[in-house]
């Protein structure tokens, strides 16, 4: 998952930032509200954005990326815990609020929630026929085996499976699952995807994960 982590506190954003890379997210970062207003027209999975920001301040960034149709979930992160902040944040079109200082695991659960809902799901577990995920756990079993994967492996399991029905292409996987780090090889999104499909099935490497020719990949819900 693609996260955008608009703060300028350098100790927490190294503190965020490893912890999420850690977990297998990409986290690009932005110090104020100026770069972080332009980077928020990326495609991104999340944005978790401080309200006290150089240039222009967190409820003036979301309320202009509200008001350019863009529909990335905003989680404010902030010091200020009144009530009457909490409001604004959330009436300037953020969906979440989390006040400083906080736990790095409610951190990442209200992430994961804010995922699951832009994706229409209600819990932490996700399946498509004999393929269950559980995003909290970062495990994935395919029959009721569980399946070894590295963290890049499940990463684009998780992505074609969130987005399943429909067509899942290159770019947006290493969008969603490098970020603005480039420095990969050509071929290795299909040299992953490939390992991900043997580790599934590997007498029928297209059973979950099917190749659309010329486009991407996809998984789609099983028939009953």
């Amino acid at each position: 998952m693609r996260i955008l982590l608009v703060e300028d506190d350098t100790d927490l954003v190294w503190a965020i930032k490893s912890r999420m890379e850690q977990d297998g997210y990409a986290v690009d970062h932005e110090s104020d509200g100026p770069s972080g207003l332009n980077r928020a027209a990326d495609t991104y999975d999340v944005i978790i954005l401080d309200i006290m920001l150089p240039g222009l301040d967190g409820f003036e960034v979301c309320r202009r990326i509200r008001s350019q149709g863009i529909k990335t979930p905003i989680l404010m992160l902030t010091a200020r815990s009144r009530e009457d902040d909490k409001v604004r944040g959330l009436d300037c079109g953020a969906d979440d609020y989390l006040a400083k200082p906080f736990s790095y695991p409610e951190l990442f659960a209200r992430v994961r929630a804010l995922i699951r809902r832009s994706h229409n799901h209600l819990t932490n577990e996700l399946i498509v026929g004999p393929l269950h995920i559980d995003i909290a756990l970062r495990t994935a079993a395919y029959h009721g085996r569980e399946l070894i994967l590295t963290s890049k492996e499940y990463g684009i399991l998780e992505y074609l499976t969130l987005n399943r029905n429909a067509v899942v292409t290159k770019d947006m996987i290493e969008q969603h699952i490098w970020g603005d780090d480039n420095n990969i090889y050509s071929n290795v999104i299909e040299v992953l995807v490939s390992r991900v499909r043997n580790k599934l099935d590997p007498e029928n490497k297209e059973a979950v994960i099917k190749t659309v020719r010329s486009l991407g990949y996809i998984i789609k819900n099983e028939k009953p």
